[in-house]
């Protein structure tokens, strides 16, 4: 996808200039705010992460929403897209499920997010006209792709928050497996019979999870479309 230009024309009017001048790019702005993270961001910390002021960062955005709403869109084209080559449409969802999942990871404002209030609808439109392009590029007709995409986002959804869960463990450098396992041992196991049975089966990082999700879901949908 070719961008235009983000460097603010000649004639732009610049408010208030106090404080260290510096030029910088739109872009500048942007990723810095994405390194910070949305759901932390204030136009504070953002001015000390670039080593300017923040009334150099006025120049350039109105206030914190309007950053928040670039940033976000911003985002989405920084989005690593898998390419299409020919893979088969349940390939290709597997690999748009991880790619969302792990921006949503990295910015979880954008799961609690509401289009309508935050970060706009336009987003939502955009990521989800390129899978449906890409899908259909496939081999499936739009009502089709649709319902693919649906599966797609819920999945991305569920396996961000579940790896944001599995990171946020109490214990500094435990892992799922080992981290569950211990607290079920500490546990009544003949008040759980089924679990005493099954443990190892049942404990599962975020990404197996999603795996046998999509496993799942998309076996389904494949029945479907055959009939």
């Amino acid at each position: 996808m070719t961008s235009q230009s983000t460097e603010l024309p000649q004639n732009f009017e610049k408010k208030e200039t106090r404080g260290r001048k510096r030029l910088l790019k739109r872009d500048d702005i942007l990723n810095g705010a994405l390194s910070i993270g949305l759901d932390s961001l204030t136009m504070k910390n953002l001015a000390e992460h670039l080593n300017v002021g923040t009334a150099t960062l006025y120049q350039y955005f109105e206030n914190r929403e309007t950053l928040l709403m670039e940033a976000a869109e911003y985002s989405i084209r920084l989005l690593p897209f898998p390419d299409y080559r020919g893979q088969g449409w349940k390939e290709l969802a597997h690999e748009y499920t991880k790619n969302v999942q792990k921006i949503l990871k990295q910015h979880p404002s954008f799961i609690h997010s509401h289009p309508v209030t935050d970060y706009g609808y336009k987003i939502h439109f955009t990521l989800t006209e390129k899978i449906l392009a890409d899908l259909v590029s496939c081999g499936l007709d739009a009502k089709q792709a649709i319902k693919v995409t649906h599966i797609i986002t819920m999945a991305s959804y569920a396996g961000a928050v579940e790896a944001i869960r599995q990171e946020r463990l109490p214990v500094e450098g435990a892992d799922i497996r080992g981290y569950i396992s211990e607290q079920f041992s500490e546990m009544d196991h003949e008040e759980f019979p089924i679990l005493s049975e099954n443990i190892d089966a049942f404990i599962l990082s975020a990404e197996d999870k999603i795996d046998l999700l999509l496993e799942v879901a998309l076996a389904n949908i494949q029945d479907e479309f055959k009939t």
